[in-house]
């Protein structure tokens, strides 16, 4: 592992650290009712629990397998273990995907959020088999930057109910421009992680170039 990757891993172990503590905030303030048969949550998904549970599982499968296609020991040391949850992770948003555009879509949901669950299933499904197209096709770096924006609709598969912790009660308009929003967030966000790596790499070989008086491009031949 070279001290470019080396450098990053804390910036990514904490992201991942703050996802998992979403996670456990979204378990005990959303999930809790699971364990209390007498909730009356269970009344009103009783209609499609069945179709609810397969939804959730094949999120929570995406968002375990997906987090360690970003693990570089793993892309790099065990390329079979890499492809495997790779292909685990798009099965289970192509099966996740569809079932959430249909509960969202039906009765149960706000009329106002119809169009917004049709796009946010359907860019989320979509954007994962883009990134397997580009792999298939041997392009690492659109592959890379496809399962980002994939993983990013993943996300929100949790950061949509992190507000629930402080706020009990949403309008149905309310609830559909938080979720417009995160959608936006989810397509723009690979462009500007990547955007933003880029422009340190600049800065650094520009302060390293000021240092040792090489050009930038000679820093990166080689």
């Amino acid at each position: 592992m070279n001290s470019r990757v080396a450098a990053r891993d804390p910036v990514k172990w904490s992201f991942f650290a703050l996802m998992g503590l979403c996670v456990l905030l979204v378990l005990w303030t959303d999930e809790r009712f699971l364990l209390n048969p007498a909730d009356p949550h269970w009344k009103h998904i009783a209609p499609f629990r069945w179709l609810l549970l397969v939804h959730g599982l094949g999120g929570a499968t995406a968002l375990i397998t997906g987090a360690s296609q970003f693990s570089t020991r793993v892309r790099r040391s065990h390329t079979a273990l890499h492809r495997l949850m790779g292909k685990i992770y798009i099965t289970a948003v192509c099966i996740s995907a569809p079932v959430a555009i249909w509960i969202g879509t039906g009765p149960a949901e706000p009329v106002t959020m119809h169009v917004e669950q049709i796009f946010q299933g359907g860019l989320w499904c979509a954007s994962a088999l883009v990134a397997w197209a580009c792999i298939l096709n041997g392009q690492t770096a659109l592959h890379r930057q496809w399962m980002m924006r994939s993983y990013a609709f993943t996300l929100i598969f949790v950061l949509s109910r992190v507000p629930d912790a402080w706020i009990s009660s949403y309008t149905d308009q309310g609830i559909a421009d938080l979720l417009w929003g995160m959608i936006i967030a989810a397509a723009i966000a690979p462009e500007v992680i990547q955007t933003g790596q880029t422009l340190i790499r600049v800065r650094i070989a520009r302060a390293k170039a000021a240092r040792t008086g090489v050009a930038p491009q000679e820093q990166f031949a080689g």
